[in-house]
Order: structure tokens, then C-alpha cells, then sequence
């Protein structure tokens, strides 16, 4: 009881036998190692896990930064923070959840140390009543004897579903191409075709005509065939290697992922495109909102919910990362200091600078710091 109310039971999504069919459809033949044999798919997951683990994570109170704690720093003893982040980032793309195994807690109760555990590892220990939720009781996790209390797994749900929960068709179809591409390319295809408008002639004969012509052409350029036509094969490399529908299977795949298209070599059209220089920074901008924000909200508001008291919050520094561009970095803080918005130390700072008072003193930057 909270207040005289009872605290409401802790549920679980449960899927219709519908819902259940049609992901087992889309998603049968696509596992994760097989889309991520898609170059397009491999890179776009490269794009978001590589993008998040380079971001600083925080811990705050109101205004207030905290220290981060090992939890947000290295919450598994035996590996790092960047590894187990990418593990749990890599579950809510492609499967839209992720579970984390709490290890140890504080003296307040909260947890202090937790590991990532793969999806499939892990199942839900239900009481089901019909409708769309079912109580959550517990779980079981693979290498535990009973059932693990739900308040020892972290659950990570992602607003979007799992990218081989809708996109099991399109990945199919990449792959197909791709296996597509590699037969085509193994095999001889001839450079012409010789066909017979006159009698007909036994292999043997057919055999010596073939290498007469041949040789003919390699010895004069030109060759005379007397009852035969002759038709030139008209296949390219590009034709071989299906350039144009693999270039669109790579801008589908992308879209799955909601990467920008030319940051993994494709384009909205499907063919090639360029990534330059001074556009970079605004892709990267799209690329945060769109394809690794909706993660990083995911894993902020679990951990601010699941693993700290009321009022103390998670969240990744992205900004730092999007003014990674000296030259953008220092247009956003003149920018800021122009409009009288931070003190020309708080502008310097944007920068890694020392303050004004103590510049001229190489001691006082920071090691790294310009």
C-alpha cells in the first residue's frame, strides 16, 4: 500500500496469436547475424551503437550534477561501460528490449552494479488472465534455478519495435540479392553467341568453328563466319552485380534503421551519393534525432525510473558530440556569448580553454584540452 492505494501489479505486454504468426513470418530466416551480413544494415548499426558510446552519460539532480557512479561508468565488473551500453543498445534495435541482471545494491536498495543479459535468455514468468497485459511474476534466465524476482531485472523497452519484428521482409529480400550478386559473379558467362543458319554440325565440328572464330578475332580484330549469325552479349559489370537493385535494398535497410541514407553510401534515389565535409555536421544532427535518440531516451528513462530515488536522472551529453566540428564548436560559442546568454569563461570553457584570469598559464588547462 502507497498512501492507502495498493501499488499496481507490474504487467507485461502480451501479444495476440496474430501478432504472434506475423512476426514469425516476417522474421523467419532473418536473424540477427544474418542481417547483419547486409553491409547496409551492419553500418547502420555501427552508425547508432558507435554514436552512443562515444556520448558522455551523466547523473543529475534538479540542476545539480552528481557524481555518475559505477553504474553509468562500468555497471558489469568484468567488462566496460562502452561494451555493455552497445550490448543493450544492439537488443532494442533489432529486437525493441533489453534486460539488464542486477549483480549488487546500494545501502538504500538501489542497484549498483548490473549485467547485460542477452534477450534470448531471458523469459517473461506470467500470470495470465486474458487481454492484453499479463502479470508479471518474475522471470527465468538461462544458467539461474528458478525464478529470478522481477525488482533483480532491469527491462529496457523501446518505443520501436524491433527491426526484425516489421522489417523481416525487406531484410530477406537484401540478403537475397546479395546471395544473388555472389552467384552471378562466380559464373563464366561467353562474350557472344554463334548460332547455326545453315546445316547442322556435330560437337566436334561446332567445336572447331568456335575456336577458328576465336582465334580469328584475336589475330585480325575481325573474323568471317560463313552460315552462322553472330550476337554480341550485352552484359555488364553492373549488370552482373545488380548495382542498381542492391543500391536500393541498401537505401530500404537504412530506412529500417532510420539512418541517414548517405551516411551508409546510399540515397534516396538508390544509386550513389556523396558525404561532404560541410554537411557533416548536419548530418550527424539528423542522424542523433532520428536514428539514436529514441535509444538513448530508452536507457535514460529505465535507469532514472529503475535505479535511482525520485528526482535523480540519467542523460547523455549530446551536444558535445554534435560540436565535435571545431569550426561549428567555436561559431556555437561566440554564438552564445554574442547573445549574452554565458560569460565569456563559461564560452571558453565550450572550448576546453581555461579561463580568461589564468590562460596565460599553460598549467591551468587540463591535459587534452586546447
Amino acid at each position: 500500500m502507497t498512501g492507502g492505494r495498493p501499488v499496481p501489479r507490474v504487467v507485461v505486454p502480451r501479444p495476440s496469436a496474430l501478432e504472434v504468426s506475423e512476426i514469425a513470418w516476417l522474421s523467419e530466416g532473418v536473424t540477427r547475424q544474418a542481417a547483419l551480413s547486409i553491409p547496409a544494415a551492419s553500418t547502420s548499426r555501427d552508425l547508432i551503437v558507435g554514436t552512443a558510446v562515444q556520448l558522455g552519460v551523466y547523473r543529475y539532480r534538479g540542476n545539480e550534477r552528481l557524481e555518475p557512479g559505477q553504474l553509468i561508468t562500468r555497471p558489469d565488473p568484468s567488462t566496460t561501460w562502452a561494451w555493455t551500453l552497445a550490448a543493450t543498445l544492439d537488443d532494442l534495435i533489432f529486437e525493441g528490449r533489453a534486460y539488464w541482471r542486477v549483480l549488487a545494491r546500494d545501502s538504500e536498495g538501489y542497484p549498483a552494479l548490473a549485467r547485460w543479459v542477452p534477450l534470448g535468455d531471458v523469459t517473461p514468468h506470467t500470470n495470465e488472465h486474458g487481454g492484453s497485459y499479463a502479470e508479471l511474476l518474475g522471470y527465468r534466465v538461462a544458467g539461474e534455478d528458478g525464478v529470478v524476482p522481477e525488482p533483480d531485472l532491469i527491462r529496457f523497452d523501446s518505443p520501436l519495435p524491433g527491426v526484425l519484428q516489421t522489417g523481416g521482409r525487406t531484410l530477406a529480400a537484401a540478403i537475397e540479392l546479395e546471395d544473388a550478386a555472389r552467384r552471378l559473379a562466380s559464373v563464366e558467362l561467353p562474350a557472344g553467341v554463334l548460332k547455326n543458319e545453315g546445316t547442322e554440325l556435330n560437337e566436334d565440328e561446332a567445336e572447331a568453328m568456335v575456336a577458328r572464330f576465336s582465334q580469328m578475332r584475336r589475330e585480325h580484330g575481325v573474323a568471317f563466319v560463313q552460315g552462322v549469325g553472330y550476337s554480341r552479349e550485352n552484359l555488364s559489370p553492373a549488370d552482373l552485380q545488380l548495382v542498381e537493385a542492391r543500391a536500393q535494398a541498401a537505401t530500404d535497410v537504412a530506412r529500417l534503421f532510420n539512418a541517414p541514407v548517405s551516411m551508409i553510401g546510399a540515397s534516396p534515389t538508390g544509386g550513389a551519393s556523396a558525404l561532404l565535409y560541410s554537411n557533416l555536421s548536419q548530418q550527424l544532427a539528423v542522424m542523433v534525432s532520428t536514428a539514436v535518440a529514441p535509444y538513448l531516451v530508452t536507457v535514460e528513462s529505465t535507469l532514472s525510473d529503475r535505479c535511482y530515488p525520485r528526482g535523480t536522472s540519467v542523460a547523455f551529453d549530446v551536444q558535445t558530440f554534435l560540436r565535435s566540428d571545431p569550426q561549428a564548436a567555436a561559431d556555437y560559442a561566440i554564438a552564445l556569448y554574442a547573445a549574452d546568454l554565458v560569460s565569456k569563461d563559461e564560452a571558453r570553457s565550450f572550448l576546453g580553454i581555461g579561463a580568461a584570469a589564468a590562460a596565460s598559464s599553460p598549467s591551468s588547462l587540463a591535459p587534452g584540452e586546447v
